[in-house]
């Protein structure tokens, strides 16, 4: 059985759009929820009249976020309640692929000890896909992998370090194992950037990802999306502080631990230089956090502190 799970703010000039893309699929949800997150529009309207309009070919359930506001929450909400083994992230102004279902938990049959299966995606704004897949861009489609089955492949035990440096996959584009998730502590409602490779991160220390090359999903990139480019800061803020968590994990190997103490090293030295160029304001916060994390050190850097007095116009 498989769920889609659809956090959803504010999401009426997309949601339908979305859920006809997941009513479109060559294998079938066993439910979709929506996810209401304190919209104020018509989000749920448009979601219950999906219900009604496609309830010959999916299920369609609308619920509340019983949590914070957020994506995290909104997400939680339904994996705990709900009861299917898979579960599919969907953001609310993406778009499925018609095979997203089928070849998926295709890639996810191949061996009892996979946890997460992805695919490929592609980036498109309302005119045209401006990508060529994000398994390119990432670089993980040149990488060499372990074949499991004809068109299926796993990255064995160097997720974890690849998920360490950037993001590997689309939430989008992906399922995960509903007992998984949950015993590695669901996504972190107290992120609203960064929580889904916070939780893929602590996925690959449960179980193999294994993944198809095909494109399975579609972001959809507007001035409202959270990954942005006016919230970079944040951003850099989420990575800092999901690595410092990712560190206090009592399992880590003796080398993972060193590869998580050398990412966050560099996040600190990424936010404290993005935030040097926003101003005084955004320099004190980052610095905060830096200490927070143990490497206060870094905020004495002479050309952050030379960058922040001159408003950013040092590089």
């Amino acid at each position: 059985m498989l769920e889609v799970i659809i956090p959803a703010f504010n999401a009426g000039p997309y949601l339908r759009e979305t859920l006809l893309s997941v009513a479109a699929q060559t294998r079938p949800a066993d439910l979709v929820t929506v996810v209401n997150d304190a919209s104020t529009d018509d989000t749920v309207a448009v979601a219950r009249t999906c219900a009604d309009e496609l309830a010959d070919r999916v299920t369609i359930q609308i619920i509340d976020n019983t949590g914070p506001r957020g994506p995290s929450a909104a997400r939680n909400t339904a994996i705990r309640r709900g009861n299917a083994p898979w579960v599919a992230m969907l953001d609310s102004d993406d778009l499925l692929a018609p095979t997203h279902h089928a070849t998926l938990l295709r890639v996810v049959s191949m061996a009892e000890d996979i946890v997460l299966g992805f695919g490929d995606s592609t980036v498109l704004n309302a005119r045209e896909t401006l990508d060529s897949g994000f398994l390119t861009t990432s670089g993980v489609a040149t990488l060499p992998a372990t074949a499991i089955a004809e068109d299926c492949w796993t990255l064995g035990d160097r997720m974890f370090d690849l998920l360490l440096s950037n993001g590997v996959f689309g939430t989008s584009a992906c399922l995960f194992r509903r007992d998984a998730a949950l015993a590695a502590g669901l996504f972190d409602e107290s992120m609203m950037q960064c929580e889904d490779t916070d939780l893929f991160m602590r996925l690959a220390l449960a179980g193999r990802f294994a993944f198809s090359r095909e494109v399975v999903a579609h972001k959809r990139v507007h001035d409202n999306n959270l990954s942005h480019e006016r919230h970079k800061l944040l951003f850099c803020r989420g990575t800092v502080l999901s690595l410092a968590k990712i560190a206090t994990l009592p399992h880590l190997s003796v080398g993972r631990s060193a590869a998580v103490a050398k990412a966050l090293s560099g996040a600190v030295d990424g936010y404290l230089y993005h935030a040097s160029r926003a101003g005084f304001a955004a320099y004190r916060a980052a610095s905060e956090v830096a200490r927070k994390v143990g490497h206060g050190g870094k905020t004495a850097n002479p050309r952050h502190l030379l960058r922040t007095a001159l408003g950013g116009f040092f590089g």
